[in-house]
């Protein structure tokens, strides 16, 4: 087995920049690890950024790796995130021989502007879903290993409920077509309870999530992509402004497995990210009137939704974090590969000078001039931006700095 890791990921549950009650697929990823490897390390890497700046923060990470003679590097990208320098990872490769394990969240859409440039570096990546791995990794020469999303079993309950709600969706109404979706049954005279950004009922706790999921005769889930312009303040997450194609997408989505961990009956939309996870006609639905027609059905036979749940309870199991890591890290044997040459084309180079304005505007806000200034000094450095981003990370800083100056003034 593995050992002397170093984990830096947005892991959300204690982190500063988070609400308490917040809890993400990472801090399931590390707890998993932590578990199961001796010597091991973890980090929130916003947290380090966010309060050392640049310099401070590849000063620390290297002390870490130094100091506990680190072996193997994991890093878990958000989402939409270019925090890392490139080229300080391959110095931190090269001079400490490390073994760089990447996992990134929604490569359906993240690979082509900004994972390929890191996984170039990567000995394993491991990513979140089956779309990409094959063909389109397998051109780049990069070493997969499907790990798919991961939760903690502990978190995802049962409760023993008495459903007292037909249907429920719980996540961001804003996406692609769910709200076509959600009018469609309210036209069709079913009432569904919606939670998240752009619902009436807004946000809701990973606690409440619980027991809405637990209270709720069928649950929804769909299936269509990343794509965002939304800020999800209790995260600090700024989804990078994407093209509106990638709206078609669809991928993996983990709610599924959250609902059956809870044992509790989900309807997904049709789709290779559902297939991917659990592959069953009785819970996938094609279209809005296949919707209808099995919401319809289920809710006239609580035994038939009961016996499915039943049966995709087990199947939910198999993505239990530490018993999908006890099979994969065994395979992570120990290699560092020489990097003679890294590409750093135009479109990561304006990305990533780019998101220096998420730091820089948080840091000014701050008042810490020093670090605000470090984060301009990459931007003269590479000389190309994009304006919409920089614009779009001016305002969602604007907005985090307020809320959080209303925060600390109660």
């Amino acid at each position: 087995m593995i050992n002397n890791v170093l984990l830096l990921a947005r892991i959300s549950n204690g982190n500063i920049n988070s609400k308490p009650e917040t809890y993400t697929i990472w801090d399931s990823y590390r707890e998993a690890l932590q578990a199961l490897i001796k010597n091991f390390y973890y980090y929130d890497y916003y947290d380090i950024y966010f309060s050392r700046g640049k310099q401070g923060f590849e000063n620390f990470i290297e002390e870490i790796i130094k100091k506990n003679r680190i072996k193997y590097l994991f890093i878990g990208f958000a989402a939409e995130d270019y925090t890392f320098d490139l080229k300080f990872l391959v110095y931190l490769k090269h001079k400490y021989f490390l073994c760089i394990i990447h996992t990134t969240q929604d490569p359906e859409t993240f690979f082509e502007p900004r994972d390929r440039y890191y996984d170039q570096i990567a000995d394993y990546v491991l990513p979140f879903t089956f779309i990409p791995n094959g063909s389109i990794y397998n051109n780049y020469d990069i070493d997969t290993i499907t790990l798919y999303g991961l939760y903690n079993k502990k978190l995802f309950q049962n409760q023993n409920l008495q459903k007292t709600i037909d249907v429920t969706f719980i996540g961001n109404v804003n996406k692609a077509n769910r709200k076509t979706f959600l009018d469609f049954l309210v036209n069709k005279g079913i009432k569904v309870e919606v939670y998240g950004p752009g619902s009436k009922n807004g946000t809701i706790s990973h606690k409440k999530m619980i027991e809405i999921i637990n209270k709720s005769k069928i649950n929804l889930n769909f299936t269509d992509s990343a794509y965002s312009t939304y800020f999800d303040y209790n995260t600090n997450t700024n989804f990078t402004i994407g093209t509106k194609i990638n709206a078609r997408i669809q991928q993996a989505k983990g709610r599924l497995i959250e609902i059956y961990l809870c044992k509790s009956f989900c309807l997904s939309q049709e789709g290779y990210g559902t297939r991917s996870l659990i592959n069953d006609d009785r819970i996938i639905f094609a279209d809005q009137e296949d919707l209808v027609n099995k919401i319809k059905l289920y809710l006239k036979n609580d035994k038939l939704r009961e016996q499915i749940t039943k049966e995709l309870y087990d199947k939910s199991l198999e993505y239990d974090a530490i018993n999908k890591f006890k099979t994969i890290l065994p395979k992570l044997e120990y290699k560092s590969k020489f990097i003679s040459n890294i590409y750093l084309d135009e479109v990561f180079i304006k990305n990533y000078a780019s998101y220096r304005f998420l730091y820089l505007f948080n840091f000014l806000y701050k008042l810490k001039f020093k670090l605000a200034f470090n984060e301009f000094k990459v931007v003269l450095k590479y000389k190309k931006i994009d304006f919409n981003t920089i614009f779009y990370h001016f305002k969602m800083q604007t907005i985090y700095a307020y809320r959080r100056y209303r925060r600390i003034s109660k």
